[in-house]
């Protein structure tokens, strides 16, 4: 018996499907890795040291779960204290590690949606409204942010994503203990 001319799967039929805007994996580590040659020439100017933090910068697009980012957002703090334009401090570390963070658990040859990055840049984004009005004030109230003024920086920073972070995760887990039946 012959059940005749077989038809293609519906699947087959419809062609693959559309996952709608993406762009390679790879480009999370290469925004990153912009942002920390960039962001360090402003940051470091031209020195002994920019050369260590481009290295940095590249070693950390190649080896996502290294500890390069996290070792260039050190040098680039260090350098900060400085008062050398804390608006593209605050902004260069802060990508360099939001994007070494995403990058390091992307696969390499993965397609990215942009509807899924969507959810990351606006924490980015709100992290960085907080950060840099935080960081206005403090340089408005203590003037340029020299050595002193760069640490009352970084400790202002530190209390504004404290309080940002608890603003943002302390519901949830307060939510999560409550469905417990604690």
């Amino acid at each position: 018996m012959s059940a005749g001319p077989r038809t293609p799967s519906r699947a087959v039929r419809a062609g693959a499907p559309s996952i709608g805007p993406a762009v390679p994996a790879w480009t999370i580590g290469a925004v990153g890795l912009v942002a920390g040659v960039v962001g360090s020439a402003v940051v470091i100017g031209a020195s002994g040291w920019l050369v260590i933090a481009i290295v940095l910068a590249v070693a950390a697009a190649v080896f996502p779960r290294g500890p390069f980012a996290a070792l260039l957002v050190v040098q680039l703090a260090i350098a900060g204290l400085s008062g050398t334009n804390p608006p593209v401090l605050v902004l260069t570390t802060h990508l360099v590690l939001a994007t070494g963070l995403l990058w390091a658990w992307t696969p390499r040859t993965a397609r990215v949606q942009l509807r899924a990055l969507r959810p990351s840049a606006l924490r980015f984004a709100l992290v960085q409204v907080g950060a840099q009005a935080v960081g206005f004030v403090v340089v408005a109230v203590f003037g340029e942010a020299g050595p002193i003024g760069g640490v009352w920086l970084a400790v202002a920073g530190a209390v504004a994503l404290l309080a940002l972070a608890l603003g943002l995760f302390l519901p949830v887990l307060l939510r999560a203990g409550a469905g417990d039946g604690r």
